[in-house]
């Protein structure tokens, strides 16, 4: 009987020493407040993934607002037009269909999709 008496409190004891917490609880959970008590460093996340635009454009490599004299901005950011991927000489301003529109080959190059008409 004492045996069994024994197993019982450590039984309690060591499921009261291993309370499970999952990376998702928040202060909706139900053993949010008690989590809280236990373990005061954690904190819910509140970052809401939301980057403003340009900072956005500059992670994905659009850091040119404008270019050298001679040169042209090309290759607009999605998210916010006033950031460039590229900075272009003037002489590669045409796409490939207004080149061949003007019955003119393409540069062997290219220059954030513009090209010089040869």
């Amino acid at each position: 009987m004492r045996i069994l008496l024994f197993l019982g409190i450590l039984l309690n004891a060591v499921s009261a020493i291993a309370d499970v917490r999952f990376i998702t609880e928040t202060e909706n959970t139900a053993d949010y407040k008690k989590f809280q008590m236990l373990n005061p460093k954690y904190a819910p996340q509140t970052d809401n993934y939301a980057l403003d635009n340009e900072k956005r454009c500059k992670i994905e490599g659009y850091i040119y607002k404008k270019c050298d004299s001679g040169m042209f901005p090309a290759d607009p950011c999605p998210y916010d037009g006033n950031l460039y991927a590229n900075c272009c000489p003037d002489s590669y301003r045409y796409t490939a269909a207004e080149c061949k529109s003007m019955g003119k080959g393409l540069s062997e190059y290219s220059c954030g999709g513009y090209y010089k008409c040869e």
